[in-house]
């Protein structure tokens, strides 16, 4: 009897081992101790810094930089560079792959509370076609830069790395999208209007949820479906599940932010068309708060 109990712990006990190192697996799906000992070093993001869309009209005037902390089981002491290589997806162009920046060790910087050191890389519209050696013109709104992130050290350049190592994760690819950046074209903008529900445009509680329109001379647009419930805080659209608004930007006009509060509840989406026809932005239900990007590459 006490042998066939000790078997039984014993089978139990090699149970609980292997579901333990199953779930140790699942949430650790690198090996630290694999980690130092291959000595492998990664970028792990801290900021971006501006827009990452690039303007097809201006190159030139896009800008913006990412800030990295480099980290390895060294302290990040041991990378001796990072390059960053782009490619393009384009609906009528696409570029292979090219070296974009270099950052050489000496360029690390070190905050005085920092455990790694870390890195500034800048990106600029104009050297970014350059480096692919691709004529702008022939860009279209939404094709996409895509970007990725080699890391060097003694034994190595790393790009693929999915290691964790002291909490942190790998941001070593990213991209950027192509739009234009103008003043809005003049004339009646219509917007059509959805909610899948057909209880109007709410966010939180039953407050109504208006697209806003601040044009640079003070005017504001409000565009919504009515909620049947209080309060309507706009003059809105009195349909519950489809609407069409317009508004009218006049000659002159510079800017028009156009800005949607977002969709708590997933029912909400809209239709954007410039005075052409064409369709500029087109949002589906559950679509986050915040600016809407018109793509006037398609104006």
């Amino acid at each position: 009897m006490k042998n066939k109990l000790l078997k039984s712990f014993l089978v139990l006990g090699a149970m609980t081992l292997a579901f333990s190192s199953c779930k140790d697996d699942e949430t650790f799906p690198v090996k630290f101790d694999e980690l130092i000992n291959s000595g492998v070093p990664f970028a792990s993001e801290i900021t971006t810094n501006g827009s990452t869309n690039v303007n097809k009209l201006d190159p030139a005037s896009s800008s913006f930089s990412k800030d990295y902390q480099l980290v390895s089981p060294a302290g990040g002491t041991d990378i001796t560079k990072v390059e960053v290589f782009v490619s393009l997806t384009g609906e009528n162009i696409s570029a292979s792959e090219a070296l974009l920046y270099t950052t050489e060790a000496s360029s690390f910087t070190s905050a005085a509370d920092a455990q790694y050191p870390e890195v500034n890389i800048a990106f600029s519209g104009s050297d970014i076609i350059s480096a692919l050696g691709i004529n702008a013109s022939s860009l279209e709104g939404g094709d996409t830069f895509n970007y990725r992130l080699a890391i060097s050290n003694a034994q190595g350049t790393f790009s693929d790395v999915s290691a964790n190592f002291d909490n942190q994760s790998a941001d070593h690819t990213f991209s950027s999208t192509v739009v234009c950046i103008a003043p809005p074209p003049p004339g009646v903008w219509t917007i059509d209007m959805h909610d899948s529900y057909g209880d109007g445009w709410q966010t939180i509680g039953n407050s109504s949820a208006p697209i806003t329109i601040t044009l640079d001379d003070g005017t504001v647009f409000e565009v919504g479906l009515c909620t049947p419930y209080e309060p309507n805080t706009f003059d809105c659209i009195n349909e519950s599940n489809d609407g069409t608004d317009t508004i009218t930007i006049p000659v002159g006009t510079e800017s028009a932010d156009w800005f949607f509060p977002g969709d708590n509840y997933g029912e909400i989406s809209f239709e954007i068309y410039a005075p052409s026809g064409n369709l500029v932005a087109a949002y589906t239900a559950g679509s986050a708060a915040g600016p809407i990007a018109l793509n006037l590459c398609n104006e």
